[in-house]
């Protein structure tokens, strides 16, 4: 037995962080009927980045939020391929050809600028349901109070909202404020971004690269090669771009920390050890390539809580993952769904915000953490992700007996009737107390 919700009360949001998880938080709480402010500490023109995956259980929102999703410029992936590292010898293929029909959606590949432009437009455009987000840069978050509901921010200016939204990344400075402490240590591969412009293909006679999919070479162990190198290649922009992630053992990388600001290195930097014995065509992309971005990895241990009077943290800033099963941006977009399903005028929680942000960890932390961990043991055994891409059912099953991600948990998950099953728990819970 369920009752009708109380009366519904727009609540005053204070997003902090305006990238692809923020903006989601923003365009689902707005869709929900919030009055959402987003507060970024600096200006988006310096976003930055490489391709975004979006599999159906991100790209389901995208479209019930009305996103105009081809204002993205998304390429929908046919394929994902496996390489040789020396040769280039293609030695698998799994065919997305089947993916909408399957799931729903196509399987989406975004530059990270084009999905953060088109978010951006959702959440701030006049068109669409719900007040236009507000959008305040240059704030850089200091301090919060959790109980209050209250952020200071490094400029003097205060905040007040009826529920704050910690989208500030990884060095999240709300994930501080609500008492989580991380356990951090740096990976032993990391990673750097390029990408290469179309026109350049056609010049080096190498357009095959933007073929609709995404290709790997390396991460499995070889013959006096280790499995932390690893490239994954894929189109992304309309075709305007070909997007690389370049990966390799920590320990024979220039850099040693990351930041807001990036400084490009040169092709030399990715193009040594054995990148030196890499497939030609591989390494004629990355010499000719632009926007050679150090990316630093860390292993993250799941965090205590995400929680705390007001305040909730979502994206990177609660379960930052290793990349290797592109989920990073669909596991933010999921956070943004559960808080704009559970404050909605379907449940009675915006009278009870604190409820609803303990129902969101309860919903949220242990699928985004299980996912987390599986993140962390693809770096290890490619077999994982192999697990995850697995479309054929007997694979699928197989993986999913060995406890590895399958594309069937992740795709065919309902959240909102996992969640509407656990408002009509607590609700029979509290019928059944009242009655005692």
């Amino acid at each position: 037995m369920v009752a009708a919700p109380p009366d519904f009360k727009p609540l005053k949001v204070a997003v902090i962080g305006g990238g692809l998880g923020g903006l989601a938080a923003a365009v689902a709480l707005r869709r929900a009927g919030h009055l959402v402010s987003i507060y970024e500490r600096r200006d988006f023109k310096l976003e930055v980045g490489a391709s975004i995956s979006c599999a159906k259980n991100g790209a389901q929102w995208l479209r019930d939020w009305g996103v105009n999703i081809p204002s993205g410029k998304p390429i929908i992936l046919e394929d994902l391929m496996m390489r040789d590292w020396r040769t280039g010898e293609v030695l698998n293929t799994y065919s997305l050809a089947d993916y909408e029909h399957n799931w729903g959606t196509p399987y989406y590949m975004f530059h990270r600028v084009d999905m953060h432009e088109m978010l951006l437009r959702a959440a701030t455009e006049e068109a669409g349901e719900g007040s236009p987000c507000s959008v305040v840069v240059d704030h850089i978050a200091e301090a919060a109070d959790p109980e209050k509901g209250i952020v200071k921010f490094q400029n003097g200016v205060e905040v007040e909202a009826d529920l704050i939204i910690g989208a500030d990344g990884i060095r999240s400075i709300l994930r501080r404020e609500i008492g989580v402490t991380p356990d951090i240590k740096s990976a032993n591969q990391t990673c750097y971004r390029c990408n290469v412009r179309r026109a350049d293909l056609a010049k080096l006679g190498l357009e095959w690269a933007a073929h609709p999919a995404i290709q790997f070479w390396g991460g499995y162990p070889a013959p006096n090669l280790s499995m932390y190198y690893k490239i994954v290649m894929s189109p992304c922009s309309g075709g305007d771009l070909v997007s690389f992630y370049c990966f390799m053992p920590t320990e024979l990388t220039n850099h040693t920390e990351e930041g807001f600001t990036f400084a490009e290195v040169p092709p030399s930097d990715i193009l040594k050890a054995q990148y030196s014995e890499l497939d030609p065509a591989a390494r004629a992309l990355i010499e000719n390539s632009i926007d050679r971005m150090p990316w630093r990895l860390y292993i993250h241990q799941p965090y205590s809580h995400w929680i705390k009077g007001r305040i909730c943290i979502l994206g990177d800033a609660a379960h930052p993952m290793m990349p290797h099963q592109s989920q990073g941006a669909c596991q933010a977009i999921e956070d943004a769904a559960a808080l704009g399903i559970i404050f909605s005028r379907e449940h009675g929680f915006t009278s009870d915000v604190k409820a609803g942000l303990e129902l969101y960890e309860q919903i949220r932390k242990p699928r985004a953490t299980r996912v987390q961990a599986a993140s962390a043991r693809a770096t290890e055994n490619l077999n994982e992700r192999i697990g995850f891409t697995s479309l054929s059912a007997p694979e699928a099953k197989l993986a999913a007996k060995a406890g590895k991600l399958t594309v069937d948990e992740m795709n065919l998950y309902d959240m909102r009737a996992h969640i509407a099953k656990e408002v009509a728990a607590r609700y029979d819970g509290a019928q059944a107390a009242q009655a005692a």
